[in-house]
C-alpha cells in the first residue's frame, strides 16, 4: 500500500504555516491537481516532489 502525505503535514513538519503552503500550491497551478481537492500525494511521487519544491521556496523566504 502506498504511503501518503498531505500539505498540512508537510508544512508543519518544517515549521511553515499550512495555509500559506496551500496558497502557494494553488498559485503554482499544477496541472495534476483539481481545484478544491485535498493536497494528498504519494510519498516520493512526482507530485510529492513538486510540492516539496514549493515548500522549500516558502521555507527560504521565511528564513530570509
Amino acid at each position: 500500500m502506498p504511503k501518503l502525505t498531505n500539505a498540512a503535514d508537510m508544512a508543519r513538519s518544517i515549521g511553515v504555516d499550512p495555509d500559506a503552503f496551500r496558497q502557494a500550491l494553488r498559485s503554482a497551478k499544477f496541472p495534476w491537481h483539481k481545484r478544491d481537492n485535498d493536497w494528498i500525494v504519494e510519498l516520493d511521487s512526482p507530485e510529492h516532489s513538486s510540492m516539496r519544491t514549493v515548500l522549500v521556496t516558502l521555507l527560504r523566504r521565511k528564513k530570509a
